[in-house]
Formats: C-alpha cells, sequence, structure tokens
C-alpha cells in the first residue's frame, strides 16, 4: 500500500472517538492531513483532542474536535459549516457514526429500531446532502467513504436493525455514485468482517458469537479505508468493498 504524506486535504470523520474511525483519523492525521473528529458526547471529543496533541502537538493546527449527533440535521450542518470556515473545503468525508443492538426483531422496540436507522443511516444522508454542494463545486476530486459492514451483504440473527442500516448503506453508496458520477466525486462502501472495537464486545456480552475469532484491529480498517481514499483507481465509484482477515 502507497501511504506516502499527503498535504492540503481536509476530512471529515464520524465517530471518530473510538474504534474505527479513531484509528482513521490517527492515521490520516499522521500523514498530513487535516481532519475533523466529531462524536455525539463532548466529553468524548474533548478528551481524544487532548489524548491526540498529548502525542502530536505539532498537529494541533490540524485538528478540530466538534461535538455532533449525526442523527439531527441542525447539529450536522453546523458540524460542517465550521469546517468549511476552519479548513477552507472539505474533500474526504468517511461516513463511519455507528450503533448496534443485539436483539431479536420481537424484542426490539420502535425507539431502537428508529436510533439505529437514524444514527447509522440517516446520519450519512445528512453528511452527503450538506457535504456534496462544496465537493462539487470545489471539484477537487472529493470522496466519501461509508462504512457498511459484512452485515450490510449478509444477515444476521439478532442484528436485524444492523443489518437494515447497513444494507442501507450499501443502497445510498450506489445512488448517490450514479448521482455524482460526472462531478469528480466518487462514493464508495466497505464491508468490513469482525473488528475488535468496543462495538463488537458490547453485542458479544450479549449473546454474539462471532463466526470468525480472529478479528481484525481497527487499524487494519484504517488502512484500508486510507487506500480506498489515496488509491481511487483500484476502485469503481459506487464499490462495496468487503474486508475481512486472511
Amino acid at each position: 500500500m502507497n501511504l506516502e504524506k499527503q498535504t492540503q486535504r481536509t476530512a471529515i470523520i464520524t465517530g471518530s472517538t473510538r474504534g474505527i474511525g479513531k484509528e482513521t483519523a490517527l492515521l490520516l492525521l499522521q500523514k498530513g492531513l487535516n481532519v475533523i473528529i466529531s462524536s455525539r458526547s463532548q466529553d468524548n471529543v474533548e478528551n481524544i483532542i487532548e489524548e491526540i496533541l498529548d502525542k502530536f502537538p505539532s498537529k494541533k493546527e490540524n485538528i478540530l474536535g466538534l461535538k455532533c449527533d449525526v442523527s439531527k440535521h441542525s447539529e450536522v450542518k453546523t458540524l460542517v459549516n465550521v469546517s468549511v470556515k476552519r479548513f477552507g473545503s472539505i474533500d474526504i468525508l468517511v461516513n463511519n457514526a455507528g450503533i448496534v443492538y443485539y436483539k431479536s426483531i420481537i424484542n426490539t422496540t420502535e425507539e431502537e429500531w428508529n436510533k439505529t436507522i437514524d444514527t447509522n443511516l440517516k446520519g450519512s444522508f445528512l453528511f452527503i446532502k450538506e457535504l456534496l454542494p462544496y465537493m462539487i463545486e470545489n471539484k477537487s476530486g472529493g470522496i466519501i467513504i461509508n462504512v457498511s459492514s459484512g452485515a450490510g451483504k449478509s444477515g444476521f440473527p439478532n442484528l436485524s436493525a444492523y443489518c437494515a442500516s447497513k444494507f442501507g448503506i450499501i443502497g445510498l453508496t450506489e445512488g448517490v455514485a450514479q448521482e455524482v458520477a460526472n462531478n469528480n466525486v466518487k462514493v464508495i462502501a466497505i464491508c468490513p468482517g469482525g473488528v475488535d472495537t468496543k462495538m463488537i464486545k458490547d453485542i458479544v456480552k450479549a449473546g454474539y458469537i462471532p463466526s470468525n475469532k480472529d478479528l481484525m484491529k481497527a487499524q487494519e480498517v484504517a488502512k484500508k479505508i486510507y487506500d480506498m481514499i489515496f488509491n481511487q483507481k483500484d476502485y469503481y465509484n459506487g464499490q462495496s468493498i468487503e474486508f475481512y482477515n486472511k
């Protein structure tokens, strides 16, 4: 993989205070990009910014942390506007924010269903909606990476709401890719298998048994996302990339 230092580009990564989002943010930051980190928790944002600046104090001007509930249009719009004002343009969007409930469909409440769809699918829609006009206007070769899942390709018991949201991400990716095909913007989805994150640990506690217990590290997925962003010739617009342990 070509991990040459990139400069003068800016990325928004949702759900980036832990797991895949955090590792992607760290990798892009280390490679010279401006990075906007976000979470629905202000405390989480402040903690991760402090952690990063302790390790990389020289990156202070390249990082911005903002609280954002991705399911609320007003908060998404504010984050995008503040980010554009700070860095001038946004070239990369990684729609990573997600939640999961490990429950049978009968025991899934309407509130849990709505929260899953609103966070995992609606949040991606809102960020795409707000950022696309900037990407199209800039003509800089913008790219959107939507984080789906292996559960966006195959259904799993007791994860029906999560699967529905992740299948939806793939449909969203394919539809938007066709809309922007002539605007120098690329939209791709990544569908990782099991990743060793807090999310999977939480559902394992609830009874989920991973089909492959040799889980990937979040850093591996971050490196794949990086490759999708900067080696775009290897991927076609609207593609959904399945990514598993080998």
